[in-house]
């Protein structure tokens, strides 16, 4: 039996047809509709998530800059709080 036809495909003509985008055939485009931009399009609780974390990262910095002014009192010995501002903290904690 004999098989006639291209005969043994290489490689590189394989890959070639490969690495061509989808509707590309040679060096020009088939169709000449406009090439359009990909989009991305989030939904709203991905939007809400990104908000969130943008407030969070506020927050902390907020409050890492507490955190050093409170560290420097302490180390210069000039952090002092009024025991009313304690009770009065702790009871508020307390819902009362």
């Amino acid at each position: 039996m004999k098989i006639t036809g291209q005969g043994p495909v290489s490689w590189n003509q394989v890959r070639a047809a490969y690495e061509q985008p989808a509707g590309v055939k040679g060096q020009g485009r088939v169709d000449k509709a406009p090439l359009s931009a990909d989009t991305v399009q989030l939904s709203a609780g991905s939007q809400l998530i990104r908000e969130l974390k943008a407030r969070l990262e506020e927050v902390n910095d907020t409050r890492a800059g507490r955190v050093e002014a409170i560290r420097a009192a302490l180390a210069a010995g000039t952090y002092n709080v009024s025991l009313e501002e304690v009770a009065g903290a702790i009871l508020k904690e307390m819902g009362r």
